[in-house]
């Protein structure tokens, strides 16, 4: 099968993986929120941010170095998978450890059993971790979407019937874990079938690949520490209820495009990667994902922020109201993260990690003292207005510093690419509006339903006039393989 065939059977397997989760998880966090407090949620979300901040050190970078080189030996690859191994160990060591450290930066007893048992993902996950980089690096998505699906599908069942049966925040933690295992199991029973690790362990086996993943780690480590200072400091300043409402908020506007990206962006690194020495093939490749993830990211999120003051109270009850004037805040934020994520696979790609470890730690400095102004003058209002003035201003050096650098001036087509899927959002957002004006002794369930298919169908049928052949391409990739990120 050629590159192209490859990346868009990728892109087709991965987009129906997510699109099945996205659902899924909609679906299990509006059922959540109705069996849960807001602090409960806050609490996950404390918990969440040092796991995920561990994942960041547990992986060592090693996951991207295996795709980025193109000539690992089975000895290689053997003694990286026993390192992961003894990295998940270490890393369950030290959540266990640093407990009580966080227990008193969130002044949050609670935690301390709660961390005990999350960490426990940490001896779970690395016995698969490299099976699933082994497949991505192949492009095996189709076999991905399956597990990815069925991980999900564990994670939402397990949690919601424990939160029935009053676990409480506990019940978010065990569908984890049960999640995970799942995901484990199956990605361990299909990838032992092409590759199985050997009993070997060298140093020096890993040497090129530490050189690579260091930085890499370094970066994602910084990345998530400035994608997360938000959750750090709502948690520790307000406590977990103030958190409670603002995880509900990032979840609806940010959390579905974190999850929608990655259909593109696995796809794009490893296809990104065997074309790094083409930078213009590599720049049509990125404008056209960057295009890709406009029309889909823009609409969603701009819908969201309209409809917001009807389907929050309607969807997840009367006790998340706070987290209304946070999603539409939150809009831009998702906006201008959703349309910068692609710049990771080029950086990546190029073989840039350092450019990209540098970036981040800039923006975490620079993103602490702004966003601990704003919960100080406004709460949780106030961080998230800080929030979204600082990523207005990290989008313009993003161009400026790492787009131009790696893909040379390209303003002119990147302003090109982004302006039909934001002026057609724009024309949906007004009519939704109009619609809500014009209904509005309307019960808000029936309401809510209207506003939807109202604003579907103007963006669909705004972007099916105006964008006729990036819309055929679009089909033509869904159904006949004809276009690729690639091309």
């Amino acid at each position: 099968m050629s590159l192209k065939s490859q990346a868009v059977s990728g892109v087709k397997w991965s987009g129906a993986s997510m699109g099945v989760m996205t659902a899924l998880q909609f679906v299990t966090l509006a059922v959540l929120a109705r069996l849960l407090s807001p602090s409960d949620f806050g609490l996950m979300g404390m918990i969440m941010v040092v796991v995920g901040f561990a994942q960041a050190f547990a992986d060592m970078g090693i996951s991207n170095a295996i795709i980025h080189r193109q000539d690992a030996t089975r000895n290689q690859l053997s003694s990286l998978y026993w390192l992961n191994i003894i990295a998940g160990i270490i890393t369950f060591c030290v959540i266990c450890a640093s407990a009580p450290l966080v227990v008193e930066f969130y002044h949050e007893p609670r935690l301390h059993n709660l961390l005990y048992l999350t960490a426990a993902i940490f001896l779970i996950t690395p016995f698969g971790q490299q099976f699933q980089i082994l497949m991505q690096k192949k492009l095996r998505f189709n076999e991905l979407a399956k597990i990815e699906i069925a991980t999900s599908i564990v994670n939402s069942v397990v949690a919601i019937v424990l939160a029935f049966s009053g676990f409480g925040v506990y019940s978010l933690i065990w569908g984890q874990l049960a999640g995970t295992s799942t995901k484990v199991l199956m990605l361990f029973s299909t990838g032992w079938r092409n590759w199985r690790p050997g009993f070997h362990f060298s140093r020096h086996d890993l040497s090129n690949y530490l050189s690579f993943g260091l930085y890499q780690m370094g970066e994602r480590s910084i990345n998530y520490l400035n994608s997360n200072i938000d959750y750090l400091l709502i948690g520790s300043m307000l406590g977990a209820k103030s958190l409670g409402y603002y995880t509900l908020a990032y979840n609806l506007i940010i959390r579905p495009s974190i999850m929608i990206n990655p259909v593109i962006t696995k796809v794009a690194f490893p296809v990104f990667s065997r074309v790094q020495n083409e930078t213009d093939r590599l720049k049509r490749g990125y404008l056209k994902v960057l295009q890709l993830l406009s029309t889909v990211n823009l609409p969603m999120m701009i819908g969201l922020a309209v409809i917001a003051p009807i389907a929050v109270p309607v969807i997840f009850g009367e006790q998340w109201l706070p987290s209304i004037i946070l999603i539409q805040i939150l809009t831009i934020v998702g906006l201008l993260r959703s349309t910068a994520s692609i710049v990771g696979s080029l950086l990546m790609a190029k073989g840039r990690a350092d450019l990209g470890f540098k970036w981040n730690l800039v923006l975490t400095i620079t993103q602490i003292p702004g966003l601990y102004l704003g919960i100080k003058l406004g709460g949780m209002v106030g961080v998230a207005i800080a929030y979204a003035i600082l990523q207005c201003i990290y989008a313009i050096f993003n161009y400026l510093v790492l787009i131009r650098i790696l893909l040379g001036p390209c303003l002119r087509e990147y302003i090109q690419r982004m302006w039909p899927s934001l002026w057609t959002s724009g024309a949906m957002a007004i009519a939704v509006l109009f619609s809500g004006i014009f209904l509005q002794n309307m019960p808000y369930l029936p309401l809510l339903i209207i506003q939807i298919l109202c604003g579907a169908a103007v963006y669909i049928g705004l972007m099916m006039y105006s964008q006729k052949m990036f819309v055929n391409e679009i089909k033509d990739m869904i159904f006949n393989e004809g276009v690729t990120v690639a091309k």
